[in-house]
């Protein structure tokens, strides 16, 4: 059955996901939090996600393993699932809050000075146009900035980012594009980037 609702979660559509990646984003934001029993700097993970190279210096990242050992206690986590969630945690890094008003997209197209929208079309085409992690990572990260104070939907953001790694990894082995239109990333995002420009 093919959905047209194009906000809706695909790969993280249980509540418990919004739980971790909310929890673990606001933990980024603390100085002295409690984490399973250990006393970390939230502060500290976010700057050492910040400096890890883009997309897979994550992986590297205390921070990181953290998120996934949440998230797979959550969901099973396939490995490109893993290369997701290290776009995820260096963009991640740079938001300031969780907005959930929106989709990610929708946010993008959000009119920030009542006359443009935070993301100009060009850029937003540069958004959908990118081939490799490196570069989706690096335009991410500049539209994450762009929003700065507004904040990012990060469960979206984190849906998308497994949508988009999943259609990189079937492009680079040649296997087709999703049959439901609906569930490809480039559709998705353009149709709730537009509703927000309308």
């Amino acid at each position: 059955m093919i959905s047209s609702k194009t906000d809706a979660l695909i790969y993280l559509n249980k509540p418990e996901c919004e739980k971790v990646l909310s929890d673990w984003c606001e933990m980024l934001s603390e100085r002295n939090v409690t984490n399973n029993n250990t006393k970390i700097n939230g502060r500290a993970w976010r700057a050492e996600l910040r400096r890890a190279e883009p997309p897979y210096g994550a992986m590297l990242c205390e921070a990181y393993n953290d998120l996934c050992r949440r998230l797979a206690a959550v969901i099973e986590l396939k490995p490109i699932d893993k290369m997701a969630l290290s776009l995820f945690a260096c963009v991640a890094a740079h938001i300031k809050t969780n907005n959930t008003r929106n989709s990610f997209a929708a946010q993008l197209g959000e009119k920030l000075n009542d006359a443009t929208p935070c993301v100009s079309k060009l850029r937003f085409e540069r958004l959908l146009n990118a081939r490799t992690p490196d570069d989706f990572c690096r335009l991410l990260i500049q539209a994450v900035r762009i929003r700065s104070k507004e904040g990012c939907n990060v469960l979206s953001l984190a849906d998308s980012l497994f949508i988009w790694m999943r259609e990189w990894e079937a492009r680079e082995a040649h296997r087709p594009e999703p049959a439901d239109p609906f569930a490809r990333h480039r559709v998705r995002w353009t149709n709730e980037y537009l509703s927000t420009l309308r």
